[in-house]
């Protein structure tokens, strides 16, 4: 057990850590409601409002990628199917990393430690941004803390039951992110060596989640194929400067932000790994090689497109992060003045990143003034065997009704068609949603022009996969057009990016592709 003098009484560290999580609703619970609705969510809520069975098939096998935060919000989805509970799940998941953050540093020395870590985690621009962004982001910073949590808990008390405990913890993470199948990886490492053969009887239940994972295996390799992941690709996930970039955005977004109060958080991190390599040697090396590896290792991978290379993949390491300045701030005299000087610091700080709802063309279309009308039309007229194109802010917030449709994704062709392959055949009317933004346009057939967004109805009924697609590229190709100049560069790219992979699926099925 940590020394009684690196504690602080329970009663007083319990309501610091009540504060904390305060703090963080405080901050997240406006953006719930005030944040614009972002095409990544919508891929979370289209998806998660289709049935369970095929959630597991789109998720896993069409997709390639990990399943659980799909499979939680389509359970929240049966109480309340809408946007912002899709964000209230994020929120709650990250309220709870922050609670999960004080029991990690509490068993690692004490409760000052934990009180810390749980300042660091509730004032972090990971969370911050995250926590109310309706993707699997929170829910992956949760996972870890609590994964990293029953690791620790296992190394104190090594038993049967403990080593089931972090197991489960552990198979939580591919089962949240594909990235965290690296950081079990490295975990499994790291448990092999502190285990050093020792009787095989306790570890069983390690074994029972290692087989447990391979449906996460699977999965993850039809990700790759889907990035076009192979020896014989010409171009690299990421340059050295771009992995470089990753780690250090991530850095800022878990404390500190920019200028000196990121100096602070660094600093104090820098103290805390080297107080842990004394006393915990092999949370070190999984924190940081963990961290490490997925950078390292995609400017190693080659692939034919360009994934966007973002601090968010790395929000797994945020526990880890505030652990390590938890231990720190527990050696430091006047504890309580230190923690307040810290809370301060994490107050002050800057998010250290961006948030994707404002820096895409498409982020500002999400507001409720933009989607408003187009979803309410929507609402009133889509059925059960429309087809909707592609995923869209607009058809995220005609939710519940638009999520009885067939929701398509864009950008690449393998899950393009493999989610054409769940339509049932005749479908019935196609939507084509596009982002016109303050982009006049002139009549286009079955279009109905909402401002921001233009809404294409082409009736159906659709005889099959080809036809649907080449019913979507005519109706991009005669809103385009149909465009009065100037036309933003961004725009213009939407336009040009979503018709070549229409065109690319119809040559892939052996149909033509054009307009006339």
């Amino acid at each position: 057990m940590p020394p009684s003098r690196t504690s602080l009484p329970r009663l007083a560290a319990w309501g610091a850590v009540a504060a904390a999580c305060a703090y963080l609703l405080v901050e997240l619970a406006p953006d719930v409601r005030s944040k614009p609705l972002f095409e990544d969510e919508a891929v979370s809520g289209l998806i998660s409002a289709r049935p369970f069975g095929e959630i597991i098939a789109t998720t896993v096998w069409d997709r390639g990628g990990a399943p659980l935060h799909f499979l939680l919000v389509h359970l929240g989805f049966l109480f309340d199917s809408s946007p912002e509970a899709l964000r209230w799940i994020s929120v709650v998941f990250a309220v709870g990393t922050v609670a999960l953050c004080y029991d990690l540093g509490r068993r690692l020395d004490g409760r000052t430690a934990g009180v810390a870590a749980a300042i660091v985690a509730a004032g972090s621009g990971m969370l911050a941004v995250y926590g109310s962004f309706g993707r699997m982001y929170a829910l992956f910073a949760f996972a870890a803390a609590l994964a990293v949590d029953l690791f620790v808990l296992c190394l104190q008390h090594p038993t049967t039951g403990t080593v089931a405990a972090a197991s489960a913890g552990a198979w939580l993470l591919p089962a949240v992110h594909p990235y965290g199948g690296i950081v079990v990886a490295v975990e499994a490492a790291v448990a092999l060596i502190v285990w050093r053969g020792r009787p095989l009887r306790p570890a069983w239940p390690a074994l029972v989640a290692l087989v447990a994972m391979i449906p996460f295996a699977v999965a993850d390799l039809r990700l790759a194929n889907r990035f076009e992941v192979s020896s014989g690709q010409k171009g690299r996930l990421a340059t050295w400067d771009e992995a470089r970039h990753q780690l250090w955005d991530a850095v800022r977004g878990f404390g500190g932000g920019s200028g000196w109060t990121l100096v602070v958080f660094a600093v104090l991190a820098v103290t805390g790994i080297a107080i842990l390599l004394r006393k915990r040697p092999e949370l070190v090396a999984w924190g940081l090689i963990a961290f490490a590896g997925p950078p390292l290792l995609s400017t190693l991978v080659r692939t034919g497109r360009a994934p966007d290379l973002s601090p968010r993949h790395l929000i797994f390491a945020l526990p880890f992060f505030a652990a390590f300045v938890g231990v720190a701030v527990a050696r430091l005299p006047a504890r309580p003045l230190a923690l307040a000087g810290l809370a301060f610091v994490a107050v002050l700080s800057t998010q250290g990143i961006h948030d994707p709802r404002s820096i895409t063309y498409t982020a500002a279309l999400g507001s409720e003034r933009a989607v408003a009308a187009p979803a309410a039309w929507l609402r009133e007229n889509v059925q059960p065997n429309d087809v909707l194109y592609p995923y869209s802010s607009v058809f995220l917030a005609a939710l519940p009704e638009a999520g009885e449709a067939r929701g398509l994704p864009r950008a690449q062709v393998q899950s393009l068609l493999a989610a054409l392959d769940r339509v049932d055949y005749p479908s019935g009317d196609l939507y084509v949603a596009v982002p016109a933004g303050t982009t006049k346009t002139g009549p286009v057939t079955g279009g109905r022009d909402f401002g921001s967004w233009l809404l294409i109805r082409v009736e159906g009924p659709f005889a099959d996969r080809a036809a649907v697609l080449a019913a979507a590229e005519r109706s991009l190709a005669s809103a385009q057009a149909q465009l009065e100049p100037p036309v933003p560069a961004a725009l213009a790219g939407w336009f040009e990016l979503n018709r070549s992979v229409l065109c690319e699926s119809l040559v892939e099925l052996g149909s033509g592709c054009g307009t006339e």
